[in-house]
């Protein structure tokens, strides 16, 4: 826009040419008035100095010189009328010291007034002079005891009046000369005021002139641009700025102010918008997507400014939920009406909470409810809603046609019995899983006596962190087998923890330990970094399979991790597969299948483990491009005593067919069921048939040329 007005203009248009016009006018003025008055100032100080340097020296020295000479006429007279010889002695001596000294003065005229232009007057002066003083020198240079005769001191007198009146005329010629340089210094003086009073008037209209265009095209339009600046600071969104005929750098900036507030309308519209989504995003980041119950992270802050606010805070008291018989509701029914059951299971907390508590969703089946207690309180009312909890829990739930009936384990736990959120959330939940041993009351409140459950598992998330960082924790190799030809394809890594002090630890207890402490992206790492490492030298037909937990596929940092892993010890990912389960696939869809893209397009392929016949499970497979579904094994071994598992079995089979996707049998511990799999139609297959988990080492055996067909045997 600048540029456009810069061409719409004329040169003489632009603020800055002008008043660089106006300056240069002003520092010719001055520049003028400077030289001109230098030039008056210089030929004055000349006056001057020639006043002092020469016309007073010739006034002091013509005046010194007529005192002298009326000085040697009154010694002439004096010896002419001297009474005695003494005092005619003295008067001679002292009249030749007077023709002395006038003598020595006048040998000095032309040292100190060489080239006058008046020379006529000197050379008069020198005449008469040399005339007085021949008359004089004659008369009394050997006068001893006679007067001068009347006669000649008649000639002595005129020769000295001569001299005089020369002398009288020197004298008032150089009077006239410093008179006539005073007054033309005086001149000059005036006309150098006249001309400085002059300029002065022209510099005081130029400025009134340029101070009244200035004031009019500049410091009013500046000033209603920075009023308009200012309303804007303060939030006025509807100031605007008069429009200017002049086409200048003020027209510019206006330009520029209406350009920046329609820019900063956008960014306020904009940052409105930032800030409707941040929120929308806190929400989302605290809610549970299914329920829209809060989630474990707001439920951590809640217990997390119980905890902070000391004494002063109310007691509280934590529930967890866990529902019982849940799992069969998504084995049998699929994930959807599992989804619809969590959503009746919230609403039915809320309603027995009755807005009493904070009431969120753990993840899975699992629930927590936060109550607060009267001082004085003991568990009792915490107790009394588990119970209504649990009976409202327990009424049928009818979802799709299907009536269908749930329990739940509850387990309690008081803000006096910890220290800490992290603490009083193991207290409940310990509570929960001894509640779960007691079928015939699965609501149970944490005791003393229970610490020392509470400190095994606390002793138990210490060592699990001690045991990644001295790599306790090893990965183990199931074989998995090409059920056609009975060779190794790969295998499936699975964790294997042996603690010195502690013994072996069950995958079963130490995984999601570690996804309650934020660890599971850790341990995964360090199994899959190992793996590479242990399958460096494997043949390249030969892949790995990592199983990947829920937790993970909601890390956006786990596809770069995991590939970066990978690029580190140089293996490729087309020899990787990871399983997922269904479970993982609830919640946040969309951020789920971004990851999975990432990973697919680096050449990983995706598995589904525990493959159910729900209609989640064919939504699934369309969804998120699965690679491969693995059976799961209570199918596997249930064949043939089952009529329905071998339905089931068959059903996938041919569905993978058609979707064009490999099949993996779970759970084979026989021929017999190895050799049914292959019939059905089933690609590969894993289970003890073929081998247990075994170290790194032995997998290299296996993995050898030879081996597998050992392990097929």
């Amino acid at each position: 826009m600048s540029s456009e007005n810069n061409n719409d203009r004329s040169w003489f248009g632009s603020i800055h040419v002008r008043m660089t016009l106006v300056i240069l006018g002003f520092v010719s003025l001055i520049a003028s008035v400077t030289s001109t008055s230098i030039f008056g100032l210089r030929a004055m100080d000349s006056k001057m100095r020639f006043i002092e340097q020469v016309g007073l020296v010739e006034t002091h020295f013509f005046g010194e010189l007529a005192d002298k000479l009326s000085e040697l006429r009154l010694m002439e007279m004096s010896v002419n009328h001297a009474e005695n010889e003494t005092e005619r002695a003295e008067s001679l001596e002292l009249l030749a010291q007077r023709r002395a000294s006038v003598g020595q003065l006048t040998r000095q005229i032309d040292a100190i007034m060489p080239g006058r232009s008046d020379a006529a007057l000197l050379d008069r002066f020198r005449a008469a002079w040399t005339r007085y003083a021949e008359l004089h020198d004659g008369q009394f240079s050997a006068m001893n005891d006679r007067r001068p005769e009347s006669g000649v001191r008649s000639r002595i007198h005129r020769a000295y009046a001569e001299a005089e009146e020369a002398l009288d005329r020197l004298i008032d010629d150089s009077q006239h000369r410093i008179n006539g340089e005073v007054v033309a210094s005086n001149d000059l003086s005036r006309e150098i005021m006249t001309m400085m009073v002059v300029a002065a008037a022209l510099a005081t209209g130029a400025a009134l002139l340029l101070y009244r265009g200035a004031r009019k095209d500049i410091f009013a339009p500046l000033g209603e641009i920075t009023e308009a600046l200012t309303a804007l600071a303060q939030g006025r969104a509807d100031v605007a700025l008069p429009e200017r005929k002049a086409r200048d750098e003020i027209s510019d900036l206006a330009s520029a102010f209406r350009v920046f507030r329609a820019n900063l309308a956008e960014l306020e519209q904009a940052h409105r918008v930032a800030k409707i989504a941040r929120r929308a995003a806190e929400t989302m980041a605290q809610a549970d997507p299914l329920t829209n119950l809060p989630n474990r992270r707001a439920l951590a802050a809640k217990l997390r400014r119980y905890f902070e606010a000391g004494e002063q805070a109310p007691s509280c008291a934590l529930l967890i939920v866990d529902l019982d018989r849940f799992k069969p509701v998504n084995d049998l029914l699929g994930h959807m009406v599992g989804d619809l059951v969590l959503c009746a299971v919230a609403k039915r907390l809320q309603e027995a909470a009755a807005r009493a508590g904070l009431v969120a969703r753990l993840g899975g089946d699992e629930f927590a409810v936060v109550i607060r207690l009267a001082d004085g309180a003991d568990a009792r009312p915490a107790q009394d809603l588990a119970r209504r909890i649990r009976e409202a829990l327990r009424a049928p739930i009818l979802v799709a046609d299907h009536r269908i009936e749930i329990d739940a384990s509850i387990g309690i736990a008081l803000s006096k019995d910890a220290a800490d959120p992290t603490t009083l959330l193991s207290c409940a939940d310990i509570a929960m899983y001894r509640g779960k041993k007691n079928q015939h009351d699965p609501v149970c409140l944490f005791e003393r006596e229970m610490e020392g459950e509470l400190r095994r598992r606390v002793g138990l998330e210490k060592a699990l962190r001690r045991a990644l960082q001295a790599g306790e924790i090893m990965p183990h190799y199931q074989p998995i087998i090409d059920l056609a030809t009975r060779r190794l394809t790969g295998f499936e890594i699975l964790a294997r923890w042996r603690d010195p002090e502690i013994g072996p630890v069950s995958p079963e207890i130490f995984i999601p330990l570690a996804e309650q402490q934020g660890l599971i992206l850790e341990l995964s790492t360090a199994m899959l970094a190992q793996a590479c490492r242990d399958a460096a030298h494997w043949p390249r037909d030969v892949n790995l399979s990592m199983n990947v937990s829920p937790v993970q596929l909601r890390d956006r940092r786990f596809p770069e991790v995991l590939l970066e892993s990978l690029r580190t010890h140089g293996f490729p990912p087309q020899r990787l597969e990871i399983e997922i389960t269904e479970t993982a696939l609830i919640g946040d869809v969309d951020e789920v299948r971004d990851i999975l893209v990432r990973l697919r397009s680096a050449g990983i392929k995706v598995s589904l483990d525990d493959f159910g016949m729900g209609y989640s499970s064919l939504n699934h497979l369309r969804q998120f491009r699965i690679d491969k579904v693995k059976i799961d094994k209570s199918f596997t071994k249930t064949v043939f005593e089952d009529p329905e598992s071998a339905l089931i079995v068959r059903s996938v089979i041919h569905l993978a067919r058609g979707l064009r996707l490999a099949v993996v049998a779970e759970g084979i511990e026989d021929e017999r069921t190895a050799e049914m799999m292959g019939l059905m139609g089933c690609d590969l297959g894993q289970g003890y048939r073929f081998g247990k988990a075994v170290g790194g080492d032995e997998a290299a055996a296996l993995a050898r040329p030879g081996g597998a067909r050992e392990v097929a045997a």
